[in-house]
């Protein structure tokens, strides 16, 4: 095909497809079953992408760019997406849409900092945009600078006091800040605004359910259900609330539907595993945790909970596998140095079991306990003076933790070794 011929083809495979010239948050939803012509998009993208030299002079190429960085922002395709635009921005700079679609990318990529660098570009050019304030205050608030946080949101409010993302901001604000009450209020006034506002049902059910308020949360998730069938962040914040009513069948029936949607959160896994966990179906949660795996290698909670699963299958050596791959990936994280500690006490592996525990001190020297069970460990290797100190050092802990009957038994032992 002519490069020029590129361009229409898939100028016209879009007009197909849908793609909205401005993208919000609401917009952005996976695809779990691509159609025949988005993926004939790809094979024509990959075309044009060793073609872009040759069209760079086209006038039709920015908006052509435009439209492909934002099919792939809406999937969810975020690295694409930032590529898209760098491209479309290196050809037209002026576009503010471009600079705020950019921004979200880098935003819901966890790159926070990015993400502001190009909402201020966004607001240089169009400083009277809500959304973009919003955005800023979002950004910011990722980063924990509340004060900016607060700005924007009240930014955003002086333009439009309508616009329900900076409710939702300013209560995702205060929930960090502990004020719940507070929060579901702001979540409530959102809905306000906008009755079919995905973002605030996800919000105010998972607020409820913070307050312990379960059949409320479940009574507010299910309208957002209804009105969203395919948002999984409502799902999954059902299936939790369905979990905390010991509703096992209903939390695993959304918890399923909200990963026929997103099948690659490594993170709706884990809590699939942690149900079938809770419910005692040891193989279930071992597979769902191999998924969560399987979606994300580098997630050390998923290496972690398959580590654990296994000891209650009685795999100890399958559970070291797994305690060893994540502590490669988190190697100073004492937590995960103590967990394995113990398993190699479990298993008689004296030398190796002390290495952890030094290192779990180490990362965390207030915590009797690692102490009290490396004590038990030098016992083992027969160093019978260490064990006196360190026994002597927890009992200290746990008297200044007020575990009278833990710093009990420390004394008992230090005074049967002498």
């Amino acid at each position: 095909m002519e490069a020029e011929q590129l361009i229409s083809t898939i100028a016209e495979k879009l007009s197909i497809v849908g793609v909205e010239d401005n993208i919000t948050l609401e917009n952005i939803r996976p695809v779990a079953l691509p159609s025949k012509v988005r993926k004939s998009i790809d094979d024509l993208e990959r075309a044009l992408q060793s073609s872009l030299e040759k069209l760079k002079s086209d006038e039709r190429l920015p908006n052509l760019l435009f439209h492909l960085a934002n099919l792939h922002l809406t999937e969810g395709n975020f690295g694409r997406a930032v590529i898209l635009y760098e491209t479309l921005l290196g050809l037209d700079s002026s576009n503010t849409l471009a600079w705020v679609h950019m921004g979200l990318a880098y935003l819901l990529a966890d790159d926070p900092k990015d993400a502001i660098s190009c909402f201020s570009t966004a607001l240089s050019l169009d400083p009277q945009n809500a959304l973009t304030n919003v955005y800023m205050a979002m950004a910011y608030l990722e980063m924990g600078d509340f004060s900016q946080t607060q700005k924007y949101i009240k930014d955003a409010l002086a333009i439009d006091p309508k616009c329900e993302l900076a409710h939702i901001t300013k209560g995702d604000l205060l929930r960090k800040n502990g004020n719940v009450v507070g929060a579901i209020a702001l979540f409530k006034l959102a809905l306000e605004c906008n009755p079919s506002c995905a973002r605030a049902f996800q919000r105010l059910g998972q607020a409820y359910i913070d307050e312990g308020r379960i059949d409320k949360a479940i009574d507010v998730l299910e309208q957002g259900v209804s009105k969203h069938p395919e948002d999984y962040e409502i799902l999954s914040a059902l299936a939790e609330a369905y979990f905390r009513k010991d509703d096992i069948d209903s939390a695993l029936q959304y918890y399923e539907r909200a990963l026929a949607i997103k099948p690659d959160n490594s993170a709706l896994w884990i809590r699939k595993g942690d149900v079938h966990k809770a419910a005692r179906q040891y193989s279930l949660a071992d597979g769902a945790y191999q998924k969560a795996i399987n979606a994300d290698p580098e997630n050390t909670d998923a290496w972690l909970r398959n580590a654990q699963i296994k000891i209650l299958m009685n795999d100890h050596e399958g559970s070291l596998e797994y305690y060893n791959t994540a502590l490669a990936l988190r190697p100073k994280d004492g937590t995960i140095a103590y967990l394995r500690g113990r398993l190699l006490m479990s298993m008689s592996r004296w030398e190796e079991a002390l290495a952890d525990l030094d290192v779990a001190f180490a990362a965390d020297p207030s915590n009797p306990d690692i102490l009290f069970n490396r004590a038990r460990v030098l016992e083992e290797l027969g160093r019978t003076d260490e064990v006196k100190r360190t026994l002597q050092i927890a009992r200290g802990l746990y008297l200044e933790s007020g575990n009278t009957v833990r710093a009990a038994e420390c004394l008992a032992k230090i005074k049967r070794i002498e």
